[in-house]
């Protein structure tokens, strides 16, 4: 019943689009302060709910070419309701724009894409609580979680792969609980699984070869799936239930956490580490304060951006627009050329990869760090079309963030690979030539 109802949504977001731009063209009217805090706060959610369900359903059309004999169990679950987040946040962002067009048509229709959405999500809480209901009478663990907690999460997307299919998301300060004859099914690659693992666990990484594996075991045997941070799990978890597994868990936020929880512990049987004492905080330095930094930035240009342009009335020539959109587009077309050459190198980590390699062909032959001069400058090409005065201070901001990165990048990497100290001489660091 939810796919006809996501349709159904899908279409009244037409309607309502055509109906909007009849009535106002998308022109805005003058609006206070409190309507200014209403579209700032409203439009905020919506893009980060759609860029969070983008980068969701990215990781899902990614698994989805070797799901092998799963694949259409797989995709009747999981891109279903990686669906609900993305519909979310255009439901937000349409509001958004109600509230600055005025428009009473849009309203009126913003109201049935309300009921809509609110019946998908209805539909999938009554699945998800039944699903949670059948494991309790088999009397094992269930997650302990109130129906707002549900409702959030099923909204930001937070374990609604897991819990839509049946499957069991849980804690790792529970792990201990479930029987020692689990299978661990751990999905991370050869290389993260022989770094640290849960002692019983059998490697599949992304799944691969998991389908034929699991025909040799019994459907009443309980099942736990693990990855490093919790987000390449779920998909498996799903195609296991599917495949008729009666106890399906899915280790939330991963092997990470759990590793810290567990950190220099005395542990026995199936789910001891195998580096137990191994200080996972030291894998690599991610600089978090400097990461948060820059992630906060970009949402804040992202959303600032058109709302200063539509409160204030900014009229931003057509060259202006030209100009804006050529820059932001080179910083796509960088990105795309430094992805090409880092290929498995690639990672979000300031340490590079253990068995990774040293760039150096393609654009890494001028360019030390062509990955954040290409985020720069699709920052700075948003900022330049929409004429944002605003937005381009906290572009300065997380311009100056990359900048502070990469100086300390440099050092992690000068210690990694011998020959880095030849390599930054005769390279620049973000722009060829300039710096």
């Amino acid at each position: 019943m939810r796919r006809p109802l996501l349709l159904i949504f899908y279409f009244l977001m037409v309607v309502w689009s055509i109906a909007v731009w009849c009535e106002t063209g998308f022109s805005f009217q003058s609006i206070g302060i409190g309507k200014s805090a209403a579209i700032l706060l409203t439009g905020t959610i919506g893009i980060v709910l759609f860029i969070l369900s983008i980068l969701e359903l990215v990781s899902y059309l990614i698994f989805l070419p070797i799901a092998g004999g799963s694949i259409r169990a797989l995709s009747q679950v999981h891109g279903e309701s990686l669906l609900i987040p993305l519909t979310a946040s255009i439901l937000f962002l349409a509001l958004a724009s109600n509230i600055l067009t005025g428009s009473i048509y849009g309203w009126g229709l913003w109201t049935l894409l309300f009921i809509t959405l609110s019946a998908i999500i209805f539909l999938a809480l009554n699945f998800s609580r039944d699903s949670v209901g059948k494991s309790s009478e088999a009397n094992v663990p269930t997650p302990e979680t109130s129906l707002i907690a549900q409702l959030m999460g099923l909204i930001l997307g937070a374990e609604i792969v897991t819990v839509s299919a049946g499957a069991t998301p849980i804690s790792p300060w529970r792990v201990d609980k479930l029987p020692q004859d689990t299978w661990v099914v751990d999905v991370r690659t050869k290389a993260e699984f022989q770094w640290n693992r849960l002692d019983g666990a059998d490697n599949f990484p992304w799944g691969i070869g998991l389908y034929d594996a699991a025909l040799a075991h019994s459907k009443s045997q309980p099942v736990l799936v693990t990855c490093l941070s919790g987000h390449r799990s779920p998909a498996v978890a799903v195609m296991l239930r599917k495949m008729g597994f009666e106890q399906v868990y899915n280790l939330h936020w991963g092997l990470i956490y759990y590793m810290i929880l567990n950190r220099g512990k005395k542990q026995s049987g199936t789910f001891r580490l195998t580096r137990s004492s191994r200080d996972t905080s030291g894998r690599g330095k991610d600089y978090k304060a400097i990461s948060v930094g820059y992630v906060m930035t970009q949402v804040i240009i992202l959303a600032l951006a058109p709302i200063e342009k539509w409160s204030t009335g900014t009229q931003v020539s057509g060259l202006q627009k030209w100009i804006g959109g050529t820059i932001g587009l080179s910083g796509f077309v960088a990105a795309y050329m430094a992805y090409r050459v880092l290929g498995r190198n690639f990672r979000v980590f300031a340490a590079p990869r253990r068995s990774g390699t040293l760039a150096t062909r393609g654009i890494y032959s001028k360019v030390r760090h062509p990955m954040y001069t290409a985020v720069i400058c699709a920052f700075l090409g948003y900022v330049i079309y929409w004429g944002s005065k605003w937005s381009f201070i906290f572009w300065l901001a997380m311009t100056a963030l990359y900048v502070i990165k990469a100086w300390k990048e440099e050092s992690v990497l000068e210690q990694r690979y011998a020959g880095y100290n030849d390599y930054r001489k005769r390279t620049w660091k973000f722009i060829p030539y300039i710096y």
